[in-house]
């Protein structure tokens, strides 16, 4: 097993006075990425991805990915360092990891635990949203800029603190009986769903006192802050047949900025969630009514110009929105509302169509690759193109899906959901392709985990990853 208390191939940068990585200790065994210098086809993997190792071989999984205009990856990871039994009973590193364009290890550096988004600027700076645990009843956010070196820019802490009369929060019986309620100050919280970055700028998706996006300025000062929707919230303890009457389970959010700097967002919207936005807004969105995905649109400097919503009666989790030159596309996972995994049932939702088209020209799919496909992103990949990410062909078993034959993939389709390419990613067992973002040219830039096989000495947990690699896609067809 590898031991990673040492320094690696490349420096551990210190982050405002974190202290450097490493000091005077035993003769570490070679960390397995180094023998690696960039990214290329590699086996087992399919050879149209380009591929390398980022991790020094115990236990590692890679939580967040942001590509610069460049093609360069910065990699949020947590990596295990090998302490025998007591490996997982031990804290793992946090780390932030710098990859260049052409695949080589630039930088890696120690993060806190509390670091939920980063994006990357054009200018190489990176915005951090979180830091250090706050105590202040969950409603402040710690910001840091930080140059690609690591090194400290800036940093702040925000609270946006909403007036009484614009808290937009609301409970739900399972019986369907809407109300809004005041919040108490020790329960009212503030927490970032989504983080985009705008050129020098970041834009935002958070839960506080409803559902606000809003956009950050290179100081982290919010220009803007406008409502998308309020919060509902069930009580009580519904039975699952009250769940699906609500329309729940439904959740995910999708935020993208056009090249115009409009900023769009995607949301479940339940009828539950349609009654409360009427309280809020003076017209509803127009589309369907029933369960639906809302899709709102907001100017670059933060005023709502349309609201829409798109027919979605199965699915489970909204993943990803693109929007440029006028149009949308929507990914998400789909779920027939029966119990168990079925084989029988796509497993993916997509809808597309012009933002200022008919409500009734939008184009819903259900795509299909495998057995219980889960996508874990959605994004934009080249004109007119769309990508779903994440993993398939599950093994069933009688308590659940059990991942030891699955598969990572990337699905490129079109704008009318129309294949365009696929990629299957099939390591020695668990397989998944977990964050992926548009590179230059339309690439995929993606990160991937895979197991070794289930008899190998390291594998002491099933459901711990073994191996992080990340790897780009052009998306060649087979």
């Amino acid at each position: 097993m590898n031991h990673m208390g040492c320094p690696r191939a490349f420096a551990w940068l210190a982050i405002a006075g974190l202290g450097w990585v490493g000091a005077a200790c035993s003769e570490p065994e070679p960390c397995v990425r180094e023998s690696q210098a960039g990214y290329a086809a590699r086996a087992p993997f399919d050879a149209r991805a380009r591929v390398r190792r980022v991790d020094c071989g115990f236990t590692s999984s890679v939580v967040g990915l942001a590509v610069a205009p460049d093609g360069a990856a910065w990699l949020r990871r947590i990596e295990y360092e090998d302490h025998g039994e007591d490996s997982f009973y031990r804290p793992p590193d946090k780390l932030l990891q710098h990859v260049g364009a052409d695949g080589a290890l630039l930088n890696e550096l120690r993060v806190p635990d509390y670091v939920s988004h980063h994006v990357v600027h054009p200018s190489g700076e990176l915005t951090i949203l979180g830091w250090d645990k706050s105590f202040q009843a969950g409603r402040l956010v710690q910001l840091r800029r930080l140059a690609a070196d690591g090194s400290l820019l800036s940093e702040r802490e925000w609270t946006y603190d909403v007036p009484v009369e614009q808290r937009w929060d609301y409970t739900v019986s399972a019986e369907g009986v809407l109300r809004r309620v005041e919040v108490a100050e020790p329960q009212r919280y503030m927490s970032v769903l989504q983080a985009r970055a705008v050129g020098e700028e970041t834009a935002i998706l958070v839960a506080a006192d409803g559902i606000r996006v809003g956009m950050l300025d290179r100081s982290l000062q919010p220009r803007w802050m406008s409502l998308v929707t309020p919060t509902v919230a069930i009580t009580g303890q519904p039975t699952r047949e009250q769940m699906l009457a609500l329309g729940a389970p439904f959740g995910g959010s999708g935020l993208d900025v056009d090249p115009a700097g409009g900023v769009h967002v995607a949301m479940p919207f339940m009828d539950v969630q349609r009654r409360a936005r009427a309280d809020a807004f003076p017209s509803v969105p127009g589309g369907p009514e029933g369960r639906s995905i809302l899709l709102a649109s907001f100017s670059p400097t933060g005023e709502l110009v349309a609201s829409r919503a798109i027919p979605a009666q199965t699915p489970r989790e909204v993943t990803g929105l693109a929007v440029e030159d006028g149009v949308f596309a929507v990914g998400a996972s789909e779920r027939a509302p029966a119990d168990g995994f079925s084989e029988a049932h796509p497993d993916l939702y997509f809808a597309a169509g012009r933002l200022d088209g008919a409500a009734d020209a939008v184009v819903v799919r259900r795509l299909d690759i495998d057995r219980d496909d889960v996508p874990t992103a959605f994004i934009g990949c080249g004109v007119g193109r769309f990508c779903f990410a994440g993993q398939t062909a599950f093994e069933p078993s009688p308590t659940g899906p059990a991942w030891t034959e699955s598969q990572g993939f990337v699905l490129a389709v079109d704008g009318q959901g129309e294949r365009q390419a696929l990629l299957l990613l099939q390591g020695p067992r668990d397989t998944e392709v977990t964050q992926a973002s548009e590179g230059p040219g339309g690439r995929v830039v993606f990160a991937l985990e895979t197991d070794e096989p289930a008899d190998a000495a390291r594998v002491a947990d099933l459901l711990k990853r073994n191996e992080s690699w990340v790897g780009v896609f052009d998306g060649t067809p087979p």
